[in-house]
């Protein structure tokens, strides 16, 4: 058994480092895009983030828009 809770401990911290640094590149794309005038295309660019991973910072950044 604390083998089980153990893992479902080590499940949350992963999802939770992973949501934290989606929020950090987010944020970090969007003060390139404000104080460097970029787009958001050039701000990931510059960033260097994976074409696959691009699609869902694009969603993201739609998603602070709204809010």
């Amino acid at each position: 058994m604390c083998n089980l809770s153990e893992g479902v401990e080590q499940k949350g911290i992963q999802k939770g480092l992973q949501k934290g640094i989606q929020q950090a590149l987010t944020e970090s794309i969007k003060n390139l895009m404000d104080t460097m005038n970029l787009t958001a295309k050039e701000a990931m660019d510059a960033l260097k983030i994976k074409e696959e991973d691009r699609f869902r910072y694009t969603e993201l950044l739609e998603k602070t828009k709204e809010t």
